[in-house]
C-alpha cells in the first residue's frame, strides 16, 4: 500500500517557476498507488490517507476546505463520489469534497518534521485545476494549472491526477482548487531518507595515490627527523 511510478501527462499542465530545490509533480494520470511518483523512493516515514475508513486520521494531516467532507458518510453535502481504486468502481468509496479550494496542512509536531514529498490526487471538478505547495516558512514553492477534467461529475476515472512536489527544506502545505466545487482522494506525504552514493572507480583511484602520497610523505618526514 505504501510502495508507491510516473504516469503520462494528462491535459495540459503549466508549471510555475519554483526554487531549484523543489520538484514539482504533476499532472499525470493516476488509477492507483502503483501511479505515484513516489514509487521506489527511500522513505524515513510515508503516509497514505485513502480514506477508505471513511475518516481522515493519518499522523499529522489537517484538511480543511468550505463545507469539507467524506464522500458516502451520511450527511455529506454531495452524494456524488469519485474515489480512487476499489476495482476501478469510483462509485464505491470515499473521497474529500469542498465548496472552493481545499488545504492540506502537515505538522511538524507530531510527524516529527515536515514531509520533503507530498502529493494528491484530484477526482472530479472543472477546469483549470490549480495547484500550489508551500514551504516550511509559508512560501510558495509554485503551482501547477491543468485541465485533466471531462464530460460528468460521477464515477470517472480517466480524469483522476496526482498533483505532489518534492522540497528538501520541507513541506508545510498544500492546496488544490478548480471552483466551485473541489474533491481529492489518496493524500500522500513522508520523508525522503538522505542516501550516501558510492564512490565511483576513479574515485577510489584517487582516494588510494591521495591515500599513498601521504603515507610516503610521513615515512620521509620520520626518516629525516631520526637522522638529524
Amino acid at each position: 500500500m505504501k510502495k508507491l511510478v510516473a504516469a503520462a501527462l494528462l491535459g495540459t499542465a503549466l508549471l510555475s517557476a519554483a526554487p531549484a530545490s523543489a520538484q514539482l509533480l504533476g499532472a499525470t494520470s493516476y488509477q492507483s498507488v502503483a501511479d505515484s511518483p513516489f514509487n521506489g523512493q527511500p522513505f524515513t516515514y510515508f503516509y497514505l490517507e485513502d480514506l477508505e475508513d471513511g475518516a481522515i486520521n493519518t499522523p499529522g494531516l489537517d484538511v480543511t476546505g468550505g463545507g469539507l467532507c467524506i464522500t458516502g458518510n451520511a450527511g455529506c453535502f454531495t452524494s456524488l463520489i469519485d474515489s480512487v481504486g476499489n476495482g476501478g468502481n469510483e462509485l464505491v468509496g470515499h473521497s474529500i469534497w469542498a465548496v472552493g479550494p481545499i488545504t492540506v496542512t502537515f505538522d511538524a509536531v507530531a510527524l516529527g518534521s515536515l514531509p520533503t514529498a507530498a502529493g494528491l490526487v484530484w477526482t472530479d471538478g472543472n477546469n483549470p485545476v490549480t495547484f500550489e505547495a508551500f514551504d516550511q516558512n509559508g512560501i510558495s514553492l509554485g503551482t501547477i494549472v491543468a485541465s485533466p477534467a471531462t464530460a460528468g461529475f460521477n464515477g470517472q476515472t480517466d480524469e483522476d491526477s496526482f498533483f505532489g512536489i518534492i522540497n528538501p527544506g520541507g513541506i508545510s502545505r498544500l492546496t488544490i482548487n478548480n471552483p466551485p466545487a473541489t474533491e481529492i482522494d489518496h493524500i500522500q506525504y513522508g520523508l525522503l531518507s538522505q542516501v550516501v552514493g558510492v564512490p565511483e572507480p576513479g574515485t577510489w583511484m584517487s582516494m588510494l595515490l591521495g591515500f599513498a602520497a601521504t603515507g610516503f610523505a610521513l615515512r620521509r618526514r620520520r626518516r629525516k627527523l631520526l637522522l638529524t
